[in-house]
């Protein structure tokens, strides 16, 4: 009997040693994974920085105007659209050519996006809640018929 209450300890923690290991060498992958994720991540937002700069370089923008532009959206300027409308002339055409008409909120939040700012950003400037930020780009991602695997920022960044 006591052979038996040692084999089957025996055999439990084989077992148990086993899994441990293998939940071990799965956390390793899954580690390994997540750092070349959290790498990619990082200089896809370098590029996207990049080309952000070139394209505010194209459209002869300077540090002064576009540090203008920010400070006019930090304090949720109405004269925010103008001045972005001056410096982005083309922007709203494009989007209305590619969908439905936008509504000036709908116009605000892409003008916002388009400098690149996040969600959060966005909703400390306008003084709304991520939640209500969300629930805009939601909408107009369905206005303007922007497939769900394609990240909105991204997208209004390349137009």
């Amino acid at each position: 009997m006591m052979i038996l209450n040692v084999t089957f300890s025996l055999l439990v923690f084989v077992a148990d040693y086993y899994f441990i290991e293998r939940k071990r060498s799965i956390i390793f992958i899954l580690h390994s994974q997540n750092e070349v994720n959290i790498n990619t991540i990082k200089s896809l937002q370098t590029e996207n920085e990049r080309l952000l700069k070139n394209q505010f370089i194209a459209n002869n923008l300077t540090e002064e105007n576009i540090n203008e532009i920010m400070k006019l959206a930090q304090k949720d300027d109405p004269f925010f659209l103008d001045k972005f409308q001056f410096f982005f002339p083309d922007f709203f055409s494009r989007l209305d050519h590619i969908g439905s008409k936008l509504i000036l909120s709908d116009q605000h939040l892409c003008a916002m996006m388009r400098l690149n700012l996040d969600t959060k950003q966005i909703a400390t400037y306008t003084n709304t809640t991520i939640k209500s930020v969300e629930s805009k780009k939601y909408r107009l991602r369905k206005k303007l018929n922007i497939p769900s695997d394609i990240e909105i920022t991204q997208w209004i960044l390349s137009i």
